[in-house]
């Protein structure tokens, strides 16, 4: 360990660099590690507002470690518990609650931590308001036992300060859909739109949103939870999945990993009903990190019976349209009757009627009004060429 008083000037330093670059956390973060010697020092931030773990860094932890524990075992950590009910200036020592019987029975302890060669965890509350909890969490090998007196008596002078800074830069630790993208901006979106996190908590949805969950069985937001229709369900939170690994540590500094198509389509037997919709990440920073704060997920929603512009784009991605049949399709939603669409095309009417039937069939529409309709709700500026539609086994995605 070093525990002199030019490692601390250090830390100080690192700490009140934050307030002007918040990516000197990760050097604050290490440069403690490597003085404590401990095996991990994680700083966990849970935005109280959307009741999630929002803000995720660490020292001497692989991404693969950090999106794991974000993933699953955060919620089988028995130590969350006890490190949420903890007060400002308390410790919070794992083994004085959990001993090794308790240890060696505990899946969170066998399945991650120690195959991850950590065992004992002290950890303090740097901040707790109605905006956040931040925690800074220190972790120690098993072979080495728990953090020793000293160690913590260096922590208690250095709390302070961190705190203050934790305090001062709040605004990194939580979501926040003003500055990602703007309350005032959705809600102004004909288009139904929901910002959710990764595991699916609903952090905004807009006027249109509301509306279209109140009319369709399709989606439902359950427990502040978006819920669709298994086997869909599973499909689209997997695929957040992979957009939060592609921007998070795909290894291409501000990765955009583009949009991504949903068709839901109700059960057989139930009432006719179909949506499709559009979503990707919304990048909290210029670069994204392995860790740090976490994307949200944007997710435009369009239905055949509520609908202005048509993108070609879209129609080929989403819907499977052939060339000639977006065109098609577009000179439909300007209003050209099919005899005038031959005419312009230069082909047969007969054969226009069956690129209609075609497009029927694809869009899961049955009437040229309802087609139009389903047309005129989609987005008239371009998207991202690689569109990846998100295809069930048996289905049309």
């Amino acid at each position: 360990m070093d525990l002199s008083q030019q490692r601390f000037d250090r830390l100080v330093n690192l700490t009140y660099d934050t307030l002007d670059n918040k990516q000197a956390w990760s050097a604050l973060i290490a440069c403690l590690n490597e003085a404590l010697d401990t095996r991990a020092v994680h700083l966990l931030a849970f935005d109280k507002a959307q009741g999630a773990l929002s803000y995720s860094e660490g020292a001497d932890m692989a991404a693969q470690i950090d999106m794991d524990y974000i993933r699953r075992y955060q919620y089988i950590d028995p130590r969350v518990q006890r490190m949420h009910a903890q007060g400002e200036n308390e410790w919070m020592h794992c083994h004085e609650h959990f001993d090794e019987a308790f240890v060696a029975n505990d899946p969170f302890y066998q399945e991650f931590l120690l195959p991850n060669d950590a065992r004992y965890l002290s950890a303090f509350k740097l901040v707790a308001n109605d905006d956040a909890s931040v925690l800074m969490a220190l972790l120690r090998r098993p072979k080495d036992g728990p953090l020793p007196r000293e160690a913590i008596d260096f922590l208690d002078r250095l709390r302070p300060h961190l705190t203050r800074a934790c305090r001062i830069g709040m605004r990194h630790f939580v979501y926040s859909t003003q500055a990602l993208v703007g309350h005032a901006l959705v809600d102004k979106m004909n288009q139904p739109v929901l910002l959710i996190t990764p595991e699916g908590k609903v952090a905004h949805q807009n006027a249109a949103a509301r509306r279209l969950l109140e009319s369709s069985k399709l989606l439902r937001v359950v427990d502040g939870h978006l819920k669709l229709p298994e086997p869909y369900q599973r499909a689209f939170y997997d695929r957040c999945a992979e957009l939060e690994d592609e921007v998070r540590f795909a290894g291409a500094p501000g990765c955009d990993p583009g949009y991504s198509a949903l068709h839901l389509a109700s059960e057989p037997g139930a009432p006719a009903d179909s949506m499709y919709g559009f979503f990707t990440t919304l990048l909290p920073e210029q670069v994204m990190s392995s860790f740090g704060i976490r994307p949200l997920v944007i997710l435009f929603l369009y239905h055949p019976q509520s609908a202005e512009h048509v993108d070609s784009t879209l129609l080929s991605a989403a819907f499977g349209l052939s060339q000639a049949e977006c065109r098609v399709a577009l000179l439909l939603a300007d209003g050209m009757p099919l005899k005038s669409i031959a005419d312009t095309l230069g082909v047969q009417y007969d054969t226009v009627r069956k690129q209609l039937a075609s497009i029927y069939q694809k869009t899961a529409t049955n009437r040229q009004p309802e087609l139009v309709r389903l047309l005129l709700r989609l987005p008239s500026a371009p998207l991202p060429p690689a569109v990846q539609p998100i295809a069930l086994p048996g289905r049309r995605a």
